[in-house]
């Protein structure tokens, strides 16, 4: 069998992997002793067949990691001059072809189709790819050969934002942990997409919640580094609303109990005043919400959320206000004031903007 994997998500790139492993014998060492690995950006075809053609020792099958050949076949050529050549940089004339000088050419390329027709029913061949394969003759070659039984293309793509908490929510069932959906949403908004990392958070949550009960956003603010944010985000978000009692109470909690820096806080501020007021002024010009989320560089599924913000404050109010957040930068760098009293003061102030 021939399989591609494909994609970013290297968690779910590695798991597949370990189980074609698991699946040449039950004996690691005998598994570890019948496999090879190639890199396929500087392989031959032949080097390939060579070790495809190898009989399995002591197992039925054995098992033949290529990983970069498929995007090494996808790539265009390139001449010596594209390649930035010492010639072609003193300035001298490259009067190699284009065609005549590709990272690998067209002869290794359709030797390697060819070979897909005739590898040794007791291999596994892989190529293996950090990045989703989008064309190339390869990939329709294989996709070809699925159809027919005799390949498997597998496509490891992180979720996309809106699956993302039911990934969580399976992934923990898998690690045998019950989170609540506050959990859930904490873990999605402040891992977000990293799957191995939300993986290790799971075995962490699973461990301290090893007697069966449900753990919640407090569990997770506690033991999930990048959660320990959260407060600050909220705060940012209390104040973009314009609900200050409950900017208050946060500030208090990330100075007082989470120990946030106050010029850390005051720079997530500053930077949520500055989104609001380009969000604003891109609006008002008639923009896309998806192209302000480009143009901001912020996730798109944001863009509604910093719209309502937007409107809630006047122009000359976010300006004043980014005034005060200087300001009180100022004042704490130069020792004009305590942080806490500086802090204090910059609320009451943007109450007042």
């Amino acid at each position: 069998m021939i399989t591609l994997i494909h994609g970013p998500a290297e968690l779910l790139r590695a798991e597949t992997l370990a189980q074609m492993r698991g699946h040449i014998a039950d004996d690691p060492t005998l598994a570890d002793l019948n496999t090879t690995q190639l890199d396929g950006r500087q392989a031959t075809i032949a080097e390939l067949e060579n070790a495809c053609e190898a009989l399995p020792f002591l197992t039925g099958r054995r098992l033949v990691i290529v990983a970069g050949l498929v995007r090494r076949l996808a790539a265009p050529a390139r001449s010596r001059k594209a390649a930035g050549s010492s010639e072609t940089a003193a300035g001298e004339e490259d009067e190699t072809p284009e065609e005549n000088a590709p990272e690998l050419s067209k002869t290794q390329g359709k030797a390697l189709l060819a070979y897909l027709d005739r590898v040794s029913p007791t291999t596994e061949l892989v190529f293996l790819e950090e990045d989703t394969i989008g064309g190339g003759p390869v990939l329709r070659r294989l996709m070809e050969l699925q159809g027919e039984g005799k390949a498997k293309v597998i496509l490891c793509a992180k979720p996309k934002r809106n699956e993302l908490p039911d990934w969580i929510r399976a992934r923990a069932r898998l690690r045998k942990v019950k989170l609540d959906p506050s959990a859930v949403a904490d873990l999605a908004d402040f891992v977000g997409d990293e799957l191995r990392q939300l993986d290790q958070e799971l075995l962490k949550l699973a461990d301290y919640a090893s007697d069966g009960r449900m753990v919640t956003r407090a569990d997770v603010r506690r033991l999930v580094p990048a959660t320990r944010t959260a407060s600050v985000f909220e705060l940012a978000d209390a104040l973009g609303m314009g609900d200050f009692p409950t900017a208050g109470r946060l500030m208090q909690h990330a100075l007082d109990v989470d120990g946030e820096p106050a010029l850390r806080l005051l720079a997530m501020i500053a930077r949520q005043y500055r989104l609001l007021l380009q969000a604003k002024a891109l609006q008002a010009q008639g923009v896309r919400p998806a192209e302000i989320g480009r143009i901001l560089e912020v996730a798109e599924w944001t863009v509604p959320k910093l719209l309502t913000q937007a409107g809630r404050h006047t122009f000359p109010a976010l300006e004043r206000g980014l005034e005060r957040l200087l300001a009180t930068d100022e004042a704490i760098k130069t020792g004009k004031m305590g942080d806490r009293e500086a802090m204090d003061v910059l609320l009451a102030e943007l109450v007042g903007t």
